[in-house]
């Protein structure tokens, strides 16, 4: 019964977070050309470095919310509620601390800047004051953590979802409306920030509802909780800094080795691969408190499984939606947002290897972090971000772009893609190089089938160009890839989810019913 509560969970987990997902690309896809009509490319770009850094602020949680996620996981596998008050009384003061050194740092980010970055003298006053209200956002955001954690701890994450849904549909509207109102740069973070703290409110109903008898008191707080949770946490704070520097300092660094107005480029060709990776990425992140709750069981073998399914199901669908991407990306931008806005061919490529890159560790860094074994991959992490760092200062300074981006790719092959392996192999008490033999394999074959496919497609796609040019390249290749996926990633346990047989049998019985006048039986 247990396992079947966890799969409909898990479930739900996917469906709705996809929606959440899908909603994120329809609204990329028709809001962002809407609000360059109001916005030059400077303006937008600036509103896309203050999201970047507003990242850094969510360090200073020091990885509480992370460690509440895992530590109450794996105690919902084995009751115990005066615990779990304990945990989140702990947790939930400490954050309130933590908000308002939130304010104070994020208010002198805001006053430093309009000077760090090369904008121009007329946009200053109204770049302090978007960070300004962006940070108010953050802060609202990590004050709500606890109770988002406790809704994910309890594999709630399809209300999660919804959350993040209705989110996104307030802010698209005051978007909207305040940009035609003419509130121009400020309509982003007033949008952003009223989004926040609606979906905060929600989210505290929606915990006391699903626990009525949690007790969140200072009393309850405790010293020891907290070194304990903050030991791990600590540790996912560190990860969290290691994935700023791989994945968020690109703008930065694009902004002062190219451009300004490079970074705006940067962000619209590399959208789709950002919102379609999430898609993929929901597949192994919702599996978190399920595996949590596994390993809190000690059940190893159960557990390995899962792993192997999730990397087979995550890393394929991470491959055919990279190049599915790339195949119409060229000609998808150029109609969507100008050929100005368009990056370029390789630098689109780049960016689609940097995609499966950071999608192929994922599964270890989950079973790995629900393990509670986070204290290596986080320092690979650190190291990762550092040689990516700098190389992309140094191949940016050279290749521009391109060189950024090929940074990030180049520095995960060295650090990441082998060593989190090395690790969930360790775990397992595996030989690493059979193991990594057994996930990697189908990998690179699947490439390998696929890249033609791609090729072929993407000229097809720059042949008819424009909005159809990009469906059909994106479609051909996705088709492609998903029939790849079903021979070559996925074994017979895992095809038995999904019965395409069973449901085409359904079908075709009553179709012939319909066609020879049977009854139904």
């Amino acid at each position: 019964m247990a396992t079947k509560s966890r799969s409909y969970h898990y479930l739900a987990g996917i469906s709705t977070g996809s929606a959440r997902m899908l909603l994120q690309v329809i609204v990329g896809v028709c809001l962002t050309p809407f609000t360059l009509r109001f916005l030059d490319r400077e303006e937008y770009a600036i509103f896309g470095l203050t999201l970047e850094l507003l990242t850094w602020l969510t360090l200073l949680d020091v990885g509480i919310s992370a460690g509440l996620r895992i530590q109450a996981a794996r105690l919902s596998g084995k009751p115990d509620p005066d615990r779990f008050n304990r945990m989140v009384s702990t947790v939930f003061f400490a954050q309130n601390a933590i908000v308002l050194v939130v304010l104070v740092a994020g208010l002198g980010m805001a006053l430093a800047f309009p000077h760090f970055f090369p904008i121009r003298e007329s946009l200053r006053h109204d770049a302090t004051w978007l960070m300004v209200l962006s940070v108010f956002g953050a802060a609202l955001s990590i004050g709500s953590q606890t109770f988002s954690a406790i809704l994910v701890a309890n594999q709630q994450m399809h209300i999660d979802n919804l959350l993040g849904l209705l989110m996104v549909i307030i802010r698209t509207v005051l978007t909207v409306v305040l940009l035609e109102l003419g509130c121009g740069i400020y309509s982003l973070a007033i949008a952003h920030l009223v989004s926040k703290a609606v979906t905060a409110v929600m989210a505290v109903v929606r915990t006391y509802r699903l626990l009525p008898d949690l007790q969140i008191k200072f009393r309850l707080a405790s010293w020891d909780i907290l070194r304990q949770i903050g030991g791990v946490g600590i540790y996912f704070s560190l990860g969290g800094l290691a994935g700023i520097i791989i994945h968020s300092l690109d703008t930065t660094v694009a902004a002062r080795v190219v451009s300004i107005e490079a970074v705006t480029s940067f962000l619209l060709t590399g959208k789709f691969y950002e919102l379609v990776g999430g898609l993929v990425w929901l597949i192994t992140e919702n599996a978190r408190p399920m595996l949590g709750q596994m390993l809190g069981q000690n059940k190893m073998k159960e557990s390995l499984a899962a792993y192997r399914q999730l990397f087979a199901l995550s890393t394929g669908l991470a491959v055919v939606a990279a190049f599915s991407v790339w195949s119409g990306n060229g000609s998808f931008v150029a109609r969507w947002v100008g050929e100005v806005n368009y990056a370029g061919t390789f630098v689109d490529l780049a960016l689609a290897f940097g995609m499966i890159a950071g999608l192929w560790i994922m599964p270890n860094r989950a079973i790995l972090s629900a393990n509670l074994a986070v204290r290596n991959q986080t320092i690979v992490r650190l190291v990762e971000g550092a040689l990516n760092l700098g190389l992309s200062i140094i191949f940016g300074r050279i290749y521009g772009l391109l060189g950024i981006v090929g940074a990030t790719v180049i520095a995960s092959l060295i650090t990441s893609m082998w060593l989190l392996p090395l690790f969930t192999a360790r775990m397992f008490g595996r030989p690493f190089i059979r193991f990594v033999w057994d996930d990697a394999a189908r990998v690179f074959i699947l490439m390998l089938c696929l890249l033609p496919v791609a090729l072929a497609a993407r000229r097809i796609s720059t042949d008819l160009g424009g909005y159809v040019g990009a469906a059909l390249g994106s479609a051909t290749t996705g088709a492609c890839g998903v029939v790849m996926i079903w021979f070559l990633m996925l074994d017979r346990s895992l095809r038995a989810r999904f019965p395409i047989r069973q449901v085409y049998e359904r079908i075709y019985a009553r179709t012939a019913r319909v066609f020879t006048g049977t009854p139904a039986s």
